[in-house]
């Protein structure tokens, strides 16, 4: 028992010497907090913790235009010595034309103590006289008087949790920049860092604040801006006095992250601008964005059914609507389990790209080799299914559950929602690029609620008219019954089936060389002979569909000869390239597509091989820019991401004179385009 009572009285003492008790004065409550004990000889972090009231503020070591930074006068035992403080990352409070910086909620300011005393074991008593100025529309000065008792002991130990004060911290950064004053402009290049995370950072420059360490140096009423570049990116600010030696600042981003870096005088890095202004940081995300972002969702997935990409597929339902009428419990099953397997695809898909980042980007699916040559093989399967050169089981869409769906037609239905999603998901509509922008920007829950409305609108169509055929009487009387009609269906249904696999063979030789077309269409010829050859051996079929599959795989893994050729004049996508073109005072058109884009392919045939864009450019003088994004390349991938993009296609608009960029709509016409070049 007496141990027990010792180790209460031991606990109960290291309690009071992590923090004494607040003090409260009229507008402030402050107290004065440890984060371990000290050993002798050692250090520890101190922090100033306050509060103010409800509505009032105080300030940052720079107030901005008015205030006064927080000071500290420490009455410390002999030997002890504590350094500057340290302060979190401020918020920008503007008042009448005035911009401050400051704090209004809870907020700690950090300290190291470092014991140089004498005392090996005992208590050292810290004072802190600690001097706020603390504003609504009035200002009060306070001075609190805050107590310490620090224990030391032959080891640290823990007192209390730091972790959430530190996050507040900016965090140290070493990064490639200069500065350069010219008039009243001081101009801040920097180069995008090493680490990861801050990288993703100076990509999306869009929304950051400077917060400059030295007061009375940068105007923080006069508007910050920002200008990208191929590498980093450039603050132009207005100055306020002559600047000298090092220029300090935090740095916070709309991440929410922040950093402290630091620059010296020199020649401003050509890779930090050249691109224009950014894209306006995203709004912070509410209720009303995620549903509006939802609904947008849930339209695109509607269009998405009309989309020419997604028809082979879709053909593949009409046989079922055909069936529903006459066998109404079934027909609604298949159809309940077709749209699973679209929200479970699309689920799967965005899950994918919130996970590995949105470099990946919208129809990544296609961007690999062996994705594309695999649907080559499976639509030619499909095809000769529906023309009947071979059956599996009795169901149409038999072939996309393999011999399991002989006795589970449901299985068939889900699996053949997941194609649909495969194949249709990178013809994207209008209205889903926001969305899925939203959607890989927030992650999470938004981001599986917004994919969820994207599958809902896809899946809606089929679900509905099977529905509505079986239990409206009326509908159901009008469906011709089986017959020999739905062979003749089923073999004219085959030929857009054929039309999807020349599609898909098209893509795959966008991405591999000669070799490895051919390669492909002799897994072609190789599956077609396992799947139909009428009269050869029975046993020689599944060695024809192994030799189909094995020399599918040696054609993937053959690299293209060549990028994609596009019909008109141009240059190849390159940031650092534009920003050469736009020092050059040359407007540009940055064109992004990729081969598997069905809306890519239309703008580029009605609005980029037309004679009157060829001469718009010529009479412009406008530099035309492709980008192919058929393979993944991570410098499109991250100028999708700048832009505000996930996915192609992506026109981008650079006009004379160093005119911000304009991001052009996804459906084009060349009236429109021609416009805004000569404009």
């Amino acid at each position: 028992m007496l141990k027990f009572f010792a180790s209460v009285f031991a606990f109960l003492t290291l309690c009071s010497a992590a923090q004494a008790e607040p003090v409260k004065t009229a507008h402030l409550t402050t107290e004065l907090i440890a984060e371990t004990t000290v050993v002798p000889g050692g250090e520890v972090w101190l922090a100033i913790r306050h509060t103010p009231l409800k509505g009032w503020h105080t300030y940052w070591q720079n107030p901005g235009d008015t205030g006064l930074a927080p000071k500290v006068t420490w009455t410390l035992p002999t030997g002890v010595t504590a350094s500057d403080l340290v302060f979190p990352t401020p918020e920008v409070q503007p008042y009448m034309g005035l911009t401050n910086f400051g704090y209004s909620g809870e907020t700690a300011l950090l300290a190291q103590i470092t014991n140089g005393s004498v005392l090996k074991d005992g208590v050292l008593p810290l004072r802190a006289q600690v001097d706020f100025l603390v504003c609504e529309k009035v200002c009060v000065p306070e001075t609190v008087n805050l107590t310490l008792d620090l224990k030391v002991t032959p080891k640290s130990e823990a007192l209390t949790d730091f972790s959430k004060i530190r996050a507040a911290l900016p965090v140290p950064l070493k990064t490639d920049g200069a500065y350069a004053v010219t008039g009243d402009t001081l101009t801040l290049g920097l180069i995008a860092p090493a680490d990861a995370t801050a990288a993703t950072d100076f990509a999306h420059p869009g929304g950051a604040y400077l917060f400059p360490l030295k007061g009375g140096v940068i105007d923080p009423a006069a508007k910050q801006a920002i200008e990208l570049g191929p590498q980093g990116f450039t603050f132009a600010l207005k100055t306020k006095s002559a600047v000298e030696g090092p220029f300090e600042a935090v740095i916070r981003f709309a991440s929410g992250r922040s950093y402290q870096i630091s620059a010296a005088p020199g020649t401003l890095p050509a890779a930090a601008r050249g691109l224009g202004a950014p894209p306006a940081a995203r709004p912070a995300i509410n209720l009303g964005s995620v549903l509006a972002a939802m609904a947008l969702a849930f339209v695109g997935g509607l269009i998405l059914n009309l989309m020419p990409c997604v028809f082979p597929v879709l053909s593949m339902k009409l046989l079922a609507l055909a069936k529903a009428g006459h066998d109404g419990a079934a027909g609604r099953r298949e159809s309940l389990f077709y749209g699973l397997g679209v929200l479970i695809t699309f689920a799967l898909l965005g899950g994918l790209l919130s996970w590995l980042g949105s470099a990946l980007g919208w129809g990544f699916q296609l961007q690999s080799p062996w994705v594309t040559a695999a649907l080559s093989l499976l639509l030619l399967a499909v095809a000769l299914n529906m023309s009947g050169l071979f059956e599996i089981g009795s169901g149409l869409q038999s072939l996309a559950g393999g011999r399991l769906s002989v006795n589970n037609p449901d299985v068939t239905a889900l699996l053949t929602g997941v194609l649909a999603v495969v194949v249709a998901a990178p013809c994207t509509a209008p209205f889903m690029a926001t969305a899925i922008g939203v959607a890989l920007a927030q992650g999470g829950l938004v981001s599986f609620a917004i994919f969820l409305a994207l599958g809902l609108g896809f899946a809606l169509p089929v679900v509905a008219l099977t529905f509505l055929i079986t239990y409206v009487p009326a509908v159901a009387a009008k469906m011709p019954r089986p017959g020999p009609w739905m062979d003749r269906l089923r073999h004219i249904l085959a030929v857009p089936m054929y039309g999807a696999a020349l599609w898909m063979l098209w893509v795959f030789a966008q991405q591999v060389s000669g070799l490895g077309l051919f390669a492909l269409v002799l897994a072609c010829a190789l599956l077609t002979a396992g799947l139909w050859w009428p009269r050869g051996p029975r046993v020689l079929r599944p060695v024809f569909i192994v030799m189909a599959l094995a020399v599918a795989a040696a054609a993937a893994v053959q690299k293209p000869d060549a990028p994609v050729r596009v019909a008109v004049d141009h240059e190849a996508f390159s940031t650092a390239r534009i920003a050469e073109l736009r020092a050059q005072g040359k407007p540009v058109l940055v064109n992004l597509t990729a081969a598997w884009c069905v809306t890519c392919k239309v703008n580029e045939r009605l609005v980029f091989e037309t004679k009157a864009f060829r001469e718009a450019l010529k009479t412009t003088g406008t530099v035309y820019m492709v980008g192919d994004w058929t393979n993944q390349d991570a410098a499109i991938s991250q100028y999708l991401s700048q832009n505000g993009r996930s996915g192609v296609p992506l026109y981008v608009y650079y006009g004379k004179g160093n005119a911000d960029p304009v991001v052009l709509g996804q459906m084009l016409s060349t009236k429109d385009v021609v416009k805004v070049l000569k404009k």
